[in-house]
């Protein structure tokens, strides 16, 4: 079996080698969230905002489910300094494939309850109690993927989920085409598993096995659990317009807030998803190595500085790009759009510092973390929801903000190094960037809901990050491309 490297080995190697599968996961998953924005462009077009309401009302519970399903044994085995042995593997097994079965036995039955919570059809609800079985879906993954993760081959990771993806989306469209409503991304989730699992075991060959041993278990879910703990607080967070909205407003209001988040994530989809290799990569070193310094700050620095220039401007012609190409009836969550960018950019920092948190042993620390934050986010959210889901938006980017200053804080005492000369310069550009766009609108109104805003905020973003950091920044993608072309 494939495993990971030793954690004694050389450090600049290690450094190189999270940089260089840093960058090809990251690079497949820029080509991933492409593919996903153009499809839901498509089904934008296709279905109406309901639709797209109890869909994510349904993969609200599902992803619910796949946390408490995996029981933190995941982040356990990826952490770990030493070898898996096979035991550990199949008593993971055992258990996250057991929990699947209970967890989606008790979705199919809690259906109708979830359906008059969030106001359903019948056919509405029907949809949801199809989507049971999916909740065996993590199970059956978690032995491939883990091995994958421990041998740090997420480029081959990358691969499974982009052609996963392509499968799903042409099934989504297909289905929206010929069944309509809720029923054709349904039908398309389930397309994108069967092709995931077939990769995946292809890719990472073993046939999964079952072993009962509590003792053994009762060990791995001591830090598990935490994990498990941080990660739920982390998706109620995350996931508020499909807990807490389609309650107060309503499965229409969902939509409008979701395709929002959809659009605003766009820039950030690879950022979050590279979680997955800072976890075991991370927990290879130790706090005051200079190495793990260097790692954090190659990866979030990068992520900043092209996240940001595409968020500001996604953001500023977002009432043309919508209008344009998706449908008028969405422009609607334009406002959505604009409260979530600050929130989306907290989140091109604080996911990876959260990890280190993790792949450090402070998930306890970071548990508390994320329980302030999501109960902050949920408290702000209650008290703004009359004010409209512009307002919603801005609830979670004003504890976001917050959140990401401590945890750059945090960071940089573990690291025994600061970070903030790392983010200062390019979210200063950002800021000018947005103020040079509010401008423009200002002074003559009539351009702001076309494609000068957009060129405006891009071209004054990278005029102030050759002014304000030109040096590191050439360096930094100079860096990136030796990387990616290597």
């Amino acid at each position: 079996m494939s495993e990971a490297p030793s954690p004694h080995g050389d450090g600049a190697a290690l450094v190189k080698r999270i940089a260089r599968e840093t960058a090809r996961f990251a690079t497949l998953q820029v080509f991933n969230a492409v593919i996903t924005a153009v499809a839901t462009l498509v089904l934008a077009r296709l279905l109406d905002q309901r639709a797209f309401g109890v869909y994510a009302i349904g993969t609200f519970f599902l992803g619910l489910g796949s946390l408490f399903g995996d029981g933190g044994l995941g982040a356990t085995l990826l952490r770990k300094r030493d070898d898996i042995t096979a035991d550990e593997y199949d008593v993971t097994v055992t258990f996250v494939f057991g929990l699947g079965v209970v967890l989606a036995v008790a979705f199919f039955v809690a259906t109708p309850f979830i359906a008059a919570y969030n106001h359903l059809t019948a056919d509405e609800s029907l949809v949801l109690r199809v989507m049971a079985p999916l909740f065996l879906a993590g199970p059956l993954r978690v032995l491939p993927y883990l091995r994958l993760e421990r041998a740090l081959r997420f480029g081959d990771i990358g691969r499974i989920e982009l052609r996963a993806m392509v499968a799903r989306q042409l099934a989504a469209v297909l289905f929206a085409a010929t069944l309509g409503g809720a029923w054709s991304l349904a039908a398309a989730q389930f397309t994108g598993v069967l092709v995931q699992l077939a990769l995946a075991y292809a890719m990472a060959p073993g046939r999964p096995r079952f072993l009962w041993r509590p003792a053994l278990l009762r060990a791995l879910l001591g830090y598990g659990l935490r994990v498990q703990a941080l990660g739920i607080a982390a998706f109620f967070k995350d996931n508020i317009s499909a807990s807490l909205l389609g309650r107060l407003i309503g499965p229409q209001a969902v939509g409008v807030f979701d395709f929002g988040l959809k659009y605003a994530q766009i820039p950030v989809q690879a950022v979050n998803a590279l979680a997955r290799v800072q976890l075991p990569a991370y927990a290879r070193f130790q706090a005051g190595d200079p190495a793990l310094h260097r790692a954090v700050v190659t990866v979030t620095r990068t992520a900043l500085l092209f996240g940001i220039a595409m968020l500001v401007t996604m953001g500023a012609a977002a009432p043309v790009v919508i209008r344009t190409a998706y449908a008028p009836r969405w422009v609607e969550s334009v406002p959505v759009v604009w409260g979530l960018i600050p929130n989306m950019v907290g989140g091109l920092v604080a996911g990876p510092l959260v990890t280190l948190l993790q792949a450090q042993g402070r998930a306890g620390l970071a548990l508390r973390a994320f329980a302030v934050w999501t109960l902050s986010t949920w408290l702000l959210v209650l008290w703004v929801r009359a004010q409209g889901l512009g307002a919603i938006a801005a609830a979670h980017s004003a504890i976001t903000v917050a959140v990401t200053a401590w945890l750059v804080a945090w960071a940089g005492r573990h690291l025994r190094a600061p970070l903030w000369p790392a983010y200062v310069r390019p979210a200063l550009a950002g800021v000018g960037a947005t103020l040079a766009v509010w401008a423009l609108a200002r002074t003559w109104p009539a351009l702001r809901d076309g494609w000068l805003p957009g060129v405006v905020a891009l071209m004054t973003y990278a005029l102030l990050v050759a002014v304000l950091d030109g040096r590191r920044t050439r360096d930094d993608v100079r860096a990136l491309l030796s990387t990616l072309l290597r």
